[in-house]
């Protein structure tokens, strides 16, 4: 924001520091206008380094642009604003392929314009008043996804472009940290952006503006941020007081608290609306040894009260082998991602303190390191069964887990499976799993967080150094420190910067010792030690025993899959069958995320489950209630305080205490703070206080077998009777009886066009794809019915059993109308998974469906993925294909011959929870689509028609939301943008999350989130 020739000048930058904290904008304004010194820039060494690493990657997307062959015309960064717009303009009259930093400002308006640099304008074959072509914008960001911000900087730009060439540019592109090219399109956003414009200059040019200081991420990068800071402590601002969130200052200061020495004065016996009497008790404790501090500069520590299993008692007995563990990572190492490049260990040898690195230089480096370290860990293990792997917060843990799966199996490692399996042989990635199964790891960060309280502002090991370690005198006292000479080191190789590193990770690895012994030291006598094995069942180890058995067969099929291919040569064949390799273990990397989510909920803290919004935490029973009988089953009022979660009537909760099943919600107020539990006869007497946590991941071992199954076909050569499987993975196009070529593109009746193309199937898969209201589950229903007036035998299959009724009720309106008699039968594991149709059955039985003889058959993956399913089908209807993973598909396609999808890879897609390499992670249509907005028409059949409303009735809604016209996309990846960043909550007008939807030709967002939007 400055002001130039008397003229109010924004940014986008200006337009994302309002959007992300008024406040700012607010001392902008008054620094603009005289009121207020302008901050004084000051070097930072760590947003130098980002600054650097950004320059690099733009500079590296220019030489790509240029090494392509494009025409690009340079902008000189020299010139004034008016100088550089006008060789932009020129530069965009003169056709050039891309523009380098071109400047684009608007007109004057109310004494306000925008301007903003773009890093890049591509040139599209869209006519405009420039010429017979256009422009549109590209950035390059160093972030790995796009952010809210960014999209908002791609629509100011857009606008200026529009200003120039007469047209808004249809998309506009981030070029991200890992040289992705993400594209929003602009139709999508540009209304939000410019109604924000519109509150930022109304803002501005008010007469006064009433805004308070508050910590928000925008702090990070703010230049008022010591200004603010100086502020709160002048103040005693709330915000001091540690682990006090933005949503508990709110309601303190509801209730008339506004500083922190006013919440440390707060009467032990006063209550605050909506605020759980353990967090108030905990905060106002803190707030006052925190005052204690700031008044007579004394350090002050307080023991908690025990909860069993908590706080001390998750130290272990101290053991001569014990390991101290530290690392040190650059997030911005390189376009390919960050790079963990030290790993750190303390421990005692003969007596001595040592310090054990294992350093990563480079990317080729940090598998080694990883496994070195890993090696490190478990040969100590053995040698001293009862150690254990001391740290600090989570950051190693969840570094650990992402190496794991990034390097955990290797496939194109030679591999005698035999031996493997003799030796019961485990990958990293199981070496892992064991430390966390074993509970190898302990995390000092919740010991001190569950067993003392201390004046400090904050839970860091740093902060907590105070107490027991000596003052740092090291040349590198930060993580951020720490990168920046990492950095340094890598344009420099001064081996000075890497031994500075290793003092710093050295200091802290022995910090974090000092921090056990103290513990130690204040761990009340009778306080049991933590022993792993106590918390582990028996037959974990036999569990244990069989995963690695598995484990080393797993290894062994996708190292067969490559080295059994008809052509070794082909890097296509070898793409898919790594692909089938990867889809081996999918099921095994959604659950372990998880199982870890639900061990780690297991050992939480009472007040981490009521913050936990997919756990209901602090129950009671409510006494007040008598439980009634319900069969063999009571009913138990329990009641808990006001917090949030997902749990709903129908849910069936695991209690923490035993980890096993708690019954089923039936009853549900939120308002009023109860819930009705539907309790078996076998189920232990409830505890007095109640915690309910969301049940392990489901057993996967069907889908596991059926993709194993068909990979063992594969190996020996005998997937024969799967070709739509293996046509699947490569990509192949359809193919249909009588050598017809697949094209209903331009056909008068598309739907007797796609039922054509379904009879003529021949062992092979074809897409029907379409957004919503196209008719696709009337147009399957059709080709369903034709196929059982043929005598075929169909499966119906999807990602929920609403959408599966869906389909099954339109066939029985089909067959009834065509007179088509069929027998039908669905499988149902609950009541309201229940179809009720007039021909087709329910049941909760497979062997109904095994051994009938039902033409139709629906159920989910589950069923269809059964060994005494396989082959049962002609043909298997998959619905919502664009939310079915692409393992699935496999999985439940051994069941038929035909396998066709029905969906649209542009609305939501399957969640994943695990990290998946290789393109496992996907679903199956956006698999085939390869980044397609639309199936081509050798491969599949687009049904491009709405029918849902009248197109006058929607042309309002789709100019403002939508694009006005079908349009062909480019083959890019198609992605979808939520803006849910806390530090955006103030993007949504009026509180509503704003939740635009990516998508083509009058795409549609879910009905829920149209419905928001709308509202």
């Amino acid at each position: 924001m400055k002001l130039e020739n008397g003229l109010r000048l924004y940014s986008a930058t200006d337009l994302v520091a309002f959007l992300g904290c008024e406040h700012a904008t607010a001392l902008d304004v008054d620094a603009l206008l005289g009121r207020l010194a302008a901050p004084r820039a000051e070097s930072d060494a760590y947003l130098e380094v980002l600054k650097g690493k950004g320059d690099e990657h733009e500079k590296h997307h220019l030489q790509t642009l240029k090494d392509e062959g494009r025409s690009v015309i340079e902008i000189d960064r020299a010139g004034s604003l008016e100088a550089r717009t006008e060789a932009t303009r020129r530069a965009m009259r003169e056709g050039a392929d891309v523009i380098y930093q071109g400047a684009l400002v608007s007109a004057p308006d109310d004494a306000a314009r925008w301007h903003g640099y773009s890093d890049f304008l591509y040139k599209v074959a869209e006519p405009s008043d420039v010429g017979a072509w256009s422009y549109e914008v590209a950035d390059t960001k160093l972030a790995r996804s796009a952010k809210p911000k960014h999209v908002v900087q791609l629509c100011v730009y857009s606008d200026l472009v529009a200003l120039v060439q007469g047209r808004l540019p249809a998309n506009a592109h981030l070029v991200l940290g890992d040289d992705s090219t993400f594209s929003v399109r602009v139709q999508d956003y540009i209304h939000y952006v410019r109604a924000a414009q519109e509150r930022l200059l109304s803002f501005a040019g008010a007469d006064t503006r009433e805004t308070a200081a508050e910590p928000c991420p925008h702090c990070e990068l703010c230049g008022w941020s010591d200004r603010c800071e100086a502020e709160w402590e002048r103040t005693e601002h709330l915000s001091l007081v540690a682990a006090l969130g933005r949503p508990q200052a709110k309601k303190l200061r509801a209730a008339g608290v506004t500083d922190m020495r006013a919440l440390a004065e707060l009467p032990d016996e006063r209550t605050i609306p909506r605020l759980q009497t353990a967090t108030l008790t905990r905060l106002r404790s803190q707030a006052r040894l925190q005052m204690v501090k700031r008044t007579t500069g004394a350090d002050k520590v307080e023991l908690l009260a025990q909860e069993p299993g908590y706080g001390f008692a998750r130290l272990p007995r101290p053991n001569e082998g014990d390991l101290f563990f530290d690392m040190e990572g650059d997030p911005v190492y390189s376009a390919q991602g960050g790079l963990e490049y030290l790993f750190g260990f303390h421990h005692v040898d003969d007596g001595g303190e040592r310090f054990t690195p294992f350093w990563a230089r480079s990317r080729g480096e940090e598998k080694q390191a990883f496994e070195n370290a890993l090696d490190f860990i478990t040969a100590r293990l053995v040698k001293y069964p009862d150690a254990f792997v001391y740290h600090y917060a989570s950051y190693e843990t969840a570094a650990l887990k992402r190496l794991a799966l990034q390097y955990g199996t290797q496939p194109k490692e030679q591999v005698d499976a035999l031996k493997l399996l003799a030796q019961q042989y485990g990958t990293r990635e199981n070496e892992v799993d064991d430390l966390l199964r074993n509970r190898k790891f302990v995390d000092l960060y919740k010991v001190v967080r569950e067993s003392v309280r201390v004046s400090e502002p904050r839970y860091s090991l740093k902060n907590l150094e105070t107490f027991f370690a000596p003052a740092r005198t090291e040349t590198i006292t930060s993580g951020g420190d720490s990168i920046v000479a990492f950095e340094r080191w890598l344009v420099t190789g001064e081996d000075e910067l890497l031994e500075q590193i290793e003092e710093y990770n050295a200091f802290d690895c022995r910090s974090t010792r000092l921090c056990r012994d103290w513990l130690l030291s204040l761990r009340p006598k009778d306080t049991p030690w933590f022993d792993p094995a106590s918390e582990i069942a028996a037959e974990d180890a036999e569990r244990e025993k069989k995963r690695r058995q598995e484990d080393a067969i797993i290894l062994a099929m996708r190292q067969g899959l490559l080295e059994k291919s008809p052509a070794p040569d082909d890097p296509a064949e070898q793409a898919w069958r790594e692909l089938l390799g990867h889809l081996l273990e999918y099921h095994r990397r959604e659950a372990r995320n998880e199982w870890w989510d639900f061990f780690k909920r297991q050992r939480a803290t009472v007040e981490q489950l009521v913050d936990d919004s997919e756990c209901i935490g602090a129950l009671t029973v409510d006494l007040g209630v008598q439980p009634r009988k319900d069969k063999r089953s009571t009913i138990w009022r329990l009641r808990f305080p006001d917090q949030e979660f997902k749990f709903t009537v129908g849910d069936e909760p695991v209690r923490q205490d035993t980890g096993d099943g708690a019954g089923t919600i039936v009853g549900l107020n939120e308002a009023e703070g109860w819930l009705d539990l539907r309790v078996g006869p076998s189920r232990p007497p409830f505890p007095a206080v109640v915690n309910l946590i969301p049940q392990g991941p489901r057993d996967d071992q069907v889908m596991r077998m059926a993709i194993a199954r068909y990979a063992m076909e594969v190996i020996d050569q005998r997937d024969d009777e799967h070709t739509a499987i293996t046509g699947l993975l490569r990509r192949d196009k359809p193919r249909l009886a009588d050598h017809v070529i697949l094209s209903a593109e331009g056909a008068k009746d598309l739907k007797s066009a796609t039922v054509d193309a379904v009879r003529r199937m021949r062992d092979t898969h074809l897409v029907i794809q379409g957004p919503p209201g196209t008719g696709k589950t009337f147009t399957s229903a059709h080709a369903i019915v034709a196929l059982l007036d043929e005598g075929k035998r169909v499966g119906v299959a999807a990602h929920t059993h609403k959408a599966i009724n869906k389909l099954l009720t339109e066939v029985e309106k089909v067959a009834h109308e065509r007179r088509v008699a069929f027998k039908g039968i669905k499988k149902n594991s609950e009541a309201d998974q229940r179809l009720n149709g007039a021909v087709i059955e329910d049941t909760n039985d497979n062997d109904d469906i095994v051994g009938g003889t039902h033409q139709v058959i629906g159920g989910t993956a589950w069923l269809f993925a059964r060994p005494d399913m396989a082959g049962k089908l002609d043909y298997l209807f998959v619905d919502e294909a664009g939310q079915m993973s692409l393992a699935n598909v496999v999985a439940m396609s051994l069941s038929a011959r035909n396998l066709v999808l029905v969906g649209d890879q542009m609305q939501l897609s399957q969640p994943t929870k695990g990290a998946h390499p290789g393109g496992s992670a996907c679903s199956a249509l956006e698999y085939l689509m390869e980044g397609r907005a639309t199936v081509p028409g050798d491969r599949g059949i687009f049904l491009a028609k709405t029918w849902r409303m009248h197109p006058d009735v929607c042309r309002p809604v789709s100019e403002a939301f939508y694009e006005s016209r079908l349009e062909s996309a480019e083959p890019t990846k198609q992605q979808r943008l939520v803006l849910t960043e806390p530090h955006e909550e103030c993007l949504a007008p009026t509180g509503i999350r704003f939740v635009p939807v990516r998508h083509a030709d009058h795409r549609q967002r879910s009905t829920e989130e149209a419905q928001r939007v709308d509202r």
